[in-house]
């Protein structure tokens, strides 16, 4: 196994070097998920105005995220992004389900910006609902889907 972010000879941290690489279409999933209390679910699932607002300002905001990725995360490439969308639903009683989709033309793949852009949204999510409620869980961010360059999911 080797670690892509060091260097062979004497291990210091590193950018990879993509210059060699060729561009191809990227696409990249991430999803990830909170746990709400029943009674949150409920005013959510009432308040439709307020609930449409709190999920588009946390869609902007893992928009911006993917976009931005490389401001953030240190030895991330800083790729043209051709398409990003976030969708954020209401599921089973006491679930926030957020999925991210990428696409990229570029010679590294798009799973970091993503991966990015769920967190930032549930973290988004979670800074608008925490007066309601603390104690809500932001869990299972994960890759679900890679395609492009040499290696899939």
């Amino acid at each position: 196994m080797s670690l892509t972010h060091f260097n062979k000879k004497n291990k210091n941290t590193e950018m990879v070097d993509i210059s060699n690489k060729n561009k191809s279409q990227r696409i990249a999933i991430a999803k990830g998920e909170m746990i709400i209390d029943k009674s949150l679910y409920d005013y959510l699932l009432k308040n439709k105005k307020i609930t449409n607002n709190l999920f588009n300002t946390s869609k902007i905001s893992g928009v911006l995220a993917a976009k931005n990725t490389s401001n953030v995360i240190p030895l991330t490439h800083n790729i043209p992004i051709d398409y990003v969308d976030i969708k954020i639903e209401l599921k089973n009683n006491t679930k926030i389900d957020i999925i991210a989709e990428a696409k990229s033309h570029y010679s590294t793949g798009i799973e970091i910006e993503v991966i990015h852009a769920v967190a930032v949204t549930a973290t988004t999510l979670y800074d608008m609902l925490k007066s309601y409620k603390k104690t809500i869980i932001i869990k299972n961010i994960q890759l679900v889907k890679k395609t492009g360059g040499s290696k899939k999911l």
